[in-house]
Formats: structure tokens, sequence, C-alpha cells
């Protein structure tokens, strides 16, 4: 195979790569769009945990039952926020001594001194606590080291783990994500971190698959002149 085949074989699966990468990024732009209309429209619902429905993912709802957080959180260690590693902190939250599910207090900074009783403080003492649903992972995500429960270092809200770690099952297929910045002004809103950069990635894969063809022209033209 000459040289400048060779160099048309790559230009064609850069340009193929390219635009498969493109457009799986144009179906992520249009699900996160969703999921951010979703909060837009389910605004403080009432929410119960007596209730049989469970409302989809990402729903903004108030919930009203009598609930207790215990102050024994874990850290979801390794998270980023515009470009700084920190820690989600996690709270169990029970009702009649049921472990219901555990609740997102926030994001901060590994270097961040934090007071971990007054978060919980704030948290504990609000009564019909506005808040939004996640659902919890089905599976580890992808580059994501496994939790290690003997020495407590935690990556992912896994149900299956947060049950052995707090003795108990949790009753709620969904955790918690405080939307309150009344409650977790120390903290980045968890609410914010559902940054939509899918458009950007999209313009960028589109772009170089354009680059990639634009390339492939001249390289033919080259060989056929």
């Amino acid at each position: 195979m000459s040289k400048k085949n060779s160099l048309s074989l790559f230009f064609i699966f850069a340009f193929c790569l390219t635009f498969l990468l493109g457009t799986w990024q144009y179906q992520r732009l249009n699900w996160k769009n969703n999921l951010i209309n979703n909060i837009e429209k389910s605004v403080n619902k009432p929410f119960s945990f007596d209730e049989i429905e469970i409302y989809p993912e990402l729903t903004s709802v108030i919930l009203l039952d009598n609930y207790n957080i215990s102050n024994k959180p874990i850290f979801i260690q390794s998270k980023t926020y515009n470009g700084n590693v920190g820690f989600h902190l996690y709270f169990p939250v029970y009702k009649d001594s049921s472990l219901m599910t555990v609740i997102n207090a926030g994001w901060t900074k590994s270097d961040d001194q934090i007071n971990i009783d007054k978060i919980f403080n704030r948290i504990d003492k609000k009564k019909n606590l506005n808040i939004y649903l996640r659902n919890f992972y089905k599976k580890k995500p992808y580059f994501t080291p496994l939790n290690n429960l003997k020495k407590n270092e935690w990556y992912y809200p896994a149900i299956s783990d947060l049950e052995v770690y707090f003795l108990d099952k949790i009753k709620l297929d969904q955790y918690f994500v405080i939307a309150e910045t009344s409650i977790n002004n120390y903290f980045v809103n968890p609410k914010t971190l559902l940054r939509n950069s899918h458009l950007q990635y999209l313009l960028t894969w589109y772009l170089l698959s354009l680059t990639s063809l634009i390339m492939l022209v001249v390289s033919r033209r080259k060989k056929n002149g």
C-alpha cells in the first residue's frame, strides 16, 4: 500500500470516528436538556416516604415527612469542580428508625476544614426540605475505583455498599440532593453540578470531522494530480 493510500485511509477513519463522536454528543446534548427541563418543570412537588409513586429522576420535591438525619456522613472522594478536587458529603436519612436513603449535602474542596456539625444542624433542623431526586447507580461507573468499606473510602454511592456500611436496608431506589443554597451555602450547590457542556464537545468533534474530510479531499486531489 502506497503512502498516499495510507494517508487517505487515515483521513477516512478520522472522519468516521469524529463524526460518530459528534453524533453521540448530539444525543447526549438532547438527554441533558431533557434532564434540565425536568428540574425546571417539576418545582417543589410534595413528596412523602409513604407514597407508592416514585418520581422520575431529577424531580424537584419538598420532603414533607418527619425524618431524622444521622450525623454519620460518608465522603465521596475524587469529585472535581472547576478544576478543583474535592468530595461530596452524604448523610443517612431515617424515618421511624428505618434507613430510607441518603442525602447529598454538596461539594467542597478536599483541603477545606469542614464543620460537619454545622452542616448537619442546618439540614436536621430544616423541615419541608427542598431537594431533588437522583437514581442510585445500577453499576460502577467506568474508571471509578471500588468503594473500600474497611478503610471508609468512597468513590460512588453504591446502594449495596451503603446498606452494608449503615447496617440497614435502604427503602428507596433514589437518593436526595439538597437544592437550597440557604442550607448548603458553605458548599457548591449540587444542582449547579449538572452542567451542559455537550454542545461544546459536539462542535469540537464535528469541526474535527470536517477538517478530516477536507484533508481527505486535498490528499486525493494531490494523488490524482
